[in-house]
C-alpha cells in the first residue's frame, strides 16, 4: 500500500498518535475491483471508510422496480464516508456502488475507524463534515429532479462526464445518461437528437461529442 495515502487523504492524519496511525495502516485492506463490480451497503452492515486509490466509482440508489439513479461519483483519492455512516447511531443508508473502471479500493474497517472517531476530535469533525457535505450534494440532486426539467439534467450529466474525461468526445451510452439524469432511456434518446439538431452535440454509436459546452450549461 502507498505509504503516503493516508497523509494525502485525511486532513486529521497528523493529529493521530503513532499507535493510531500504525493500527490504521495495519488493518486497512486493499481490494482490486474489476470494471462493473457491484457492491451494496446498508441494512445495518458497514463496509467501513473506503478510499478510491485508483479508478472511478459510481454511487446510486435502486428503486423497487429495478431502475437506479446516480447520486455521485468518486475518483482517485476520494473518500466514501457514507459506506461507514451506519456506525453512527440511528443512521442507516442503503447505497449501491459500481466500478466504472478497474479500481483499487482501500477499506478501513468499521471497528478501526470507530475507535479513531471516538478517540480523536479531529476525526469526528472530519467525519461529520464529510457526511454533511454528501447529504448536501444529495439534497441538491433531489432539488434538480423535482424542480429542473429533464433536458437540463441531461445537459448537466454530459458536462459532468466531459469534466471527468477532460475531453469533448465521450464514450457514453444513452442508458448511462438516463441513470445520471433520473429518466428513461427513450427520453434521453429523444432529447439528445434535439441537442444534435441544435448543434450542441454530435451523436455516433456509443459516443456523444460535446460541440458547445457553453450553450449546454445554459439549458
Amino acid at each position: 500500500m502507498d505509504s503516503g495515502l493516508f497523509e494525502r487523504t485525511f486532513p486529521f492524519w497528523e493529529s493521530l498518535t503513532e499507535d493510531q496511525k500504525k493500527e490504521t495502516e495495519r488493518n486497512t485492506m486493499e481490494n482490486i475491483c474489476k470494471k462493473k463490480t457491484h457492491l451494496h451497503f446498508g441494512g445495518g452492515e458497514c463496509a467501513g471508510v473506503q478510499i478510491v486509490g485508483e479508478g472511478r466509482v459510481r454511487f446510486f440508489i435502486t428503486s423497487p422496480g429495478g431502475g437506479d439513479i446516480t447520486l455521485f461519483r468518486l475518483v482517485d483519492g476520494d473518500v466514501s464516508i457514507l459506506s461507514a455512516a451506519c456506525m453512527l447511531n440511528g443512521m442507516d443508508i442503503e447505497l449501491d456502488m459500481e466500478m466504472e473502471t478497474d479500481c483499487v479500493i482501500y477499506t478501513i474497517p468499521k471497528k478501526t475507524y470507530r475507535r479513531l472517531y471516538d478517540e480523536c476530535a479531529a476525526v469526528k469533525d472530519y467525519t461529520m463534515e464529510m457526511i454533511s457535505e454528501k447529504f448536501s450534494d444529495i439534497m441538491w440532486l433531489l432539488n434538480q429532479f423535482v424542480f429542473s426539467n429533464v433536458a437540463s439534467r441531461i445537459a448537466g450529466a454530459l458536462l459532468e462526464h466531459r469534466g471527468l474525461a477532460q475531453a469533448d468526445e465521450l464514450n457514453l451510452t444513452h442508458e448511462t445518461i438516463a441513470k445520471d439524469a433520473g429518466t428513461a432511456r427513450e427520453v434521453v434518446t429523444r432529447i439528445l437528437k434535439q441537442f444534435q439538431t441544435d448543434g450542441l452535440v454530435k451523436l455516433t454509436r456509443g459516443k456523444v461529442t460535446v460541440l458547445d459546452a457553453k450553450r449546454l450549461a445554459k439549458i
